[in-house]
């Protein structure tokens, strides 16, 4: 859309993080008047590597706090709301579940409560996850149709829970909403360890051993998205809204499986130009799991489709570590 984002308001909610720092520094870029909100320190966060800053609201607090977030809705005058605040580490789900369903879900329902409330009620284009349909062994791409299904740690159940959440006041309230449904993202800005490119990232940057540890052996095959591609998604969806499109629910990938054991050897590469043979001492008990996502209804109802390949991907978010970030990592 023709200024389509020039002076939109638009709130952020864990606009600090990494992939919510992206979409941040696309608004910006196209012209909307941005507000975040986020319980990071902006500083020392992902958004602090992309220059915005400046160009934002920022506001420190959490989306659990019901009054803070109807006050910012009412002083911004909220066009789009893109709810991205989450906890996204299994690893914390597994440890410590109900800080996450707090965040993941509690967040959600005051968020949306807040919305419902406002004067002026926003759009809401929420950040929901691949993991909503649980594990998976069939390569076959899994379309919106299928149901929720099981999960091995709590982090799927709390986005299934906010998705339905959103679905829910949207059914209820008639709010304009929309979910975004990812395979696994990446790109420059990430720094959580636990993932597969940042890991991989650290050890080459600290001189250690290629190691990933136990939990895979290499075979597992996902679909593995870049970050600029996904901020494009969830701006799709708005203006997918303000023309008067379905509330629904999209999934965004890259529509191609790849092993964890073929891009960490890529990565390899492009970090430096060496090829490394990486260690994973996980076993096998059972068929790999497998899991991509069927994007053909984001393309033809939204125009979207990935246009970063996964080389090219790889390549920008190895440039980014090597010029970011120091080169001891544990």
């Amino acid at each position: 859309m023709t200024d389509f984002w020039n002076n939109r308001a638009c709130l952020v909610t864990g606009g600090a993080g990494f992939g919510g720092s992206h979409l941040v520094a696309e608004l910006v870029e196209r012209g909307a008047e941005v507000t975040v909100l986020d319980r990071a320190d902006p500083t020392t966060a992902p958004v602090a590597d992309l220059d915005v800053l400046e160009h934002v609201r920022y506001v420190r607090g959490d989306i659990c706090d019901a009054e803070l977030v109807a006050t910012v809705l009412a002083e911004s005058g909220v066009d789009d709301v893109f709810h991205v605040a989450a906890d996204p580490i299994v690893a914390h789900s597994i440890a410590d579940p109900f800080p996450v369903l707090e965040s993941n879900v509690r967040g959600t329902y005051t968020l949306l409560e807040a919305c419902r409330l406002a004067a002026k009620v926003p759009q809401f284009v929420f950040a929901s996850s691949g993991a909503f349909y649980g594990d998976n062994f069939d390569p076959e791409p899994i379309p919106e149709t299928q149901a929720a299904g099981p999960a091995t740690s709590l982090y799927g159940p709390s986005k299934a829970a906010a998705e339905m959440a959103v679905r829910g006041y949207g059914l209820t309230f008639g709010m304009r909403y929309g979910v975004c449904r990812f395979m696994n993202t990446y790109g420059p800005g990430d720094r959580h360890g636990s993932r597969l490119v940042p890991r991989a990232l650290a050890q080459l940057a600290g001189g250690l051993a290629y190691d990933f540890g136990s939990r895979d052996d290499g075979s597992t095959r996902l679909d593995f998205l870049y970050v600029g591609d996904m901020a494009r998604a969830y701006m799709s969806v708005a203006e997918h809204l303000a023309a008067g499109g379905e509330e629904t629910v999209f999934n965004f990938g890259s529509g191609t499986l790849t092993s964890v054991r073929d891009v960490a050897e890529r990565l390899s590469v492009a970090y430096d130009g060496t090829e490394r043979e990486p260690i994973f001492s996980g076993h096998r008990t059972g068929p790999p799991r497998q899991k991509r996502l069927e994007v053909s209804k984001a393309e033809s109802v939204l125009g979207w489709t990935a246009t970063t390949s996964l080389d090219d991907g790889l390549a920008a978010t190895a440039a980014w570590y090597r010029a970011t970030m120091p080169a001891a990592v544990s």
